[in-house]
């Protein structure tokens, strides 16, 4: 997955989770299971549509040589949204330490990138094969996990009317 996917993940995540909470959902519905995962499937499913006609990266990495590339539908987008959000939501809050969360963060975001890396059909043709892109996906670990924290610090602050 690549900056955009995830800026509209996050984003579309954040702004359903507030949207919803303006129409007076508890936290209890929203964060009960599988509200997040499907809070998660949706933002991934979101930033893939989105990206569909415009992620060139995508097309070009996956292209047959020679040939102009298509259109390529972002799959590894959702379950990365699901488990991101399914797990790290449902498993903790923003009131726990800094640290539990951070752990908390880091460990859900191993599962979600390890969910997300054989569906990546371009990250695997641009890395040149699996075992490259596990190596890539490991540098991107820690940015996915700070992300997380991130968007718990930002949908557990009241909005600002």
């Amino acid at each position: 997955m690549f900056c955009a996917d995830w800026a509209l993940i996050f984003g579309f995540g954040g702004v359903a989770l507030h949207q919803l909470r303006d129409a007076e959902y508890s936290d209890d519905a929203l964060l009960a299971a599988p509200a997040p995962a499907a809070l998660g499937a949706a933002s991934g499913a979101f930033a893939a549509l989105v990206l569909y006609p415009l992620d060139f990266v995508r097309q070009t990495a996956t292209a047959a040589p020679g040939t102009a590339g298509r259109p390529v539908f972002a799959w590894s987008s959702i379950p990365f949204g699901a488990c991101a959000f399914g797990l790290f939501l449902r498993l903790g809050g923003a009131e726990a330490p800094l640290g539990d969360r951070a752990a908390r963060a880091l460990g859900v975001s191993a599962v979600a990138l390890a969910v997300e890396l054989p569906l990546d059909q371009a990250k695997i043709a641009l890395a040149g094969g699996l075992r490259n892109a596990a190596l890539v996906t490991t540098l991107r670990w820690p940015f996915s996990a700070a992300l997380l924290l991130a968007f718990e610090t930002a949908a557990a602050r009241p909005r600002l009317s």
